[in-house]
């Protein structure tokens, strides 16, 4: 593992080379981090808080305001290829546990590689990771610590399980469920399991205190679902399953069904690949956590499906590897032998699966158009504060107008709350600083008050400005202060 933490690492900081900038949430973590480094956090008007991301960003925030970014860019980059490289490692090992023993490591290499290539195929994984989403580093943690429970090192997995739950709460039950079987299995880690049980809530809910005086806000914001949640839906319970569904192709999801059938009658028969059911069994408790939080008004999104999806390509890649092995035991029987038989099975499930790889592999490419995008769009407003007299000028202005995705990129490079940045009423004396998202995105739309007065542009980026009255550095048209 220290050699395959080493390569996600370096090949994560390689791809900084190219696009990379950060999206909404990641913005609002690199601001609360700064602003926890300089014992002033407030995270009235972000995202849910998450209390691993911004560990990291506290720490960043201490290199400078132009560095973290991209050092935050790098540990997510680096987490979803760790989420990668242990989807293969899982896969292949679930496949070499269990099917007929054909004295060969065949399968269970392909099965992995489909499933590596089924999780990067899935929506949103690599747009995710690209733009510094924790939903890779999410997977690679709870796959490693599915791997360290099965060698038998279940200090390890929990630790593991311990750090993915300070990413997203949906892992608190589970995690939960697990230090009870520990407690009772392993008297050695009582202590340690304790520890954590405290940690994780304090984690989540003093921060909240002390940023927005609401140890629940976080809550309460994930309540507030955006207009296309699952949420909105008729049945939001059902919707969240089909977009379960959606999120693989249909090649995958029989794949899965064929690995998760084929395991569920060995361990029936057999007691037989335990892990399959077990890994099986998460994803399907996660699915139904999520649906039943969905039903009760909480958003839904199909980022908060990323473990049911890598649960879903896993066992995918176990039935890939079944259906091999059982083309090996036909191929015995049949002229040409097993060989031609796992050539034919391989040949066939690519046949299958081009039309979707030609669709997915244009996905990937508007993914990464979209980052240069952003990219763009970041340091496109970097330069505008600039021009407009430096970030301190702009917040002389009082009142920050912007679009709704834009306010924590916005907050984090004016240096102010998120708070403080406003996406409605437009009440001078203020700043507007028209932006888009994206490079077809529109922008906000022209201030009906006619005092609005345009200062600077740059890109895609206005600064539209009434100034207060009396002396002050806020820029107006023309290059007056207010």
């Amino acid at each position: 593992m220290a050699v395959v933490i080493a390569g996600c690492l370096a090949i994560a900081a390689l791809s900084l080379l190219g696009p990379a900038a950060p999206t909404y949430d990641p913005w609002a973590w690199l601001n609360w981090g700064r602003q926890a480094a300089e014992l002033d956090l407030v995270t009235d008007g972000g995202p849910s808080w998450k209390p691993l991301p911004v560990i990291f960003t506290t720490v960043f925030s201490l290199v400078g305001d132009d560095v973290a970014p991209y050092l935050w860019l790098w540990v997510a980059r680096a987490g979803a290829l760790l989420a990668v490289a242990m989807t293969f490692r899982v896969a292949r090992r679930l496949a070499d546990r269990g099917g007929p023993r054909v004295g060969s490591s065949v399968p269970g290499v392909v099965g992995g590689l489909a499933a590596v290539a089924a999780l990067i195929a899935s929506t949103r994984f690599v747009h995710d990771a690209l733009r510094g989403n924790s939903e890779g580093l999410l997977v690679g943690l709870l796959l490693w610590a599915f791997e360290r429970h099965q060698d038998g090192r279940r200090d390890h997995a929990l630790y593991l399980a311990f750090a993915a739950a300070l990413l997203r709460p949906e892992v608190w039950p589970f995690l939960g469920l697990y230090g009870l079987f520990l407690m009772l299995r392993e008297p050695k880690l009582r202590l340690r399991v304790a520890i954590l049980g405290v940690l994780v809530p304090a984690l989540w809910f003093l921060p909240e205190l002390w940023g927005s005086g609401d140890p629940l806000r976080a809550s309460s914001r994930a309540a507030t679902p955006n207009p296309n949640s699952p949420a909105n839906a008729d049945n939001p319970a059902l919707e969240v399953v089909l977009r379960l569904s959606d999120a693989v192709v249909a090649p995958v999801r029989a794949s899965a069904f064929v690995g998760g059938l084929i395991a569920a009658i060995a361990f029936l028969r057999r007691r037989e690949e335990r892990g399959t059911v077990m890994l099986t069994a998460l994803g399907a408790g996660w699915l139904g956590l999520v649906a039943s939080m969905t039903a009760a008004g909480y958003s839904g999104n199909t980022r908060y499906l990323i473990v049911p999806i890598a649960v879903t390509v896993v066992v995918a890649g176990v039935g890939v590897a079944r259906t091999l092995q059982g083309a090996m035991v036909l191929g015995r029987r049949l002229p040409g032998g097993p060989r031609i038989a796992v050539a034919v099975a391989i040949a066939l499930g690519l046949a299958l699966s081009w039309p979707f790889a030609d669709k997915k592999g244009a996905d990937l490419l508007q993914v990464a158009r979209d980052v240069r995008s952003e990219q763009r769009i970041w340091h496109d407003f970097g330069t505008l504060v600039e021009l407009g007299g430096g970030a301190e000028a702009i917040r002389d202005c009082r009142g920050l107008y912007t679009a709704p995705f834009l306010t924590q990129l916005v907050s984090y490079e004016l240096r102010v709350p998120s708070i403080r940045v406003g996406i409605r009423r437009t009440i001078p004396p203020a700043a507007i600083l028209q932006g888009r998202t994206s490079d077809v995105a529109p922008r906000l739309p022209k201030p009906t008050d006619p005092r609005f007065q345009l200062v600077r542009a740059q890109g895609s980026w206005r600064l539209l400005t009434v100034p207060p009255e009396g002396p002050g550095r806020c820029p107006a048209a023309g290059g007056r202060a207010g």
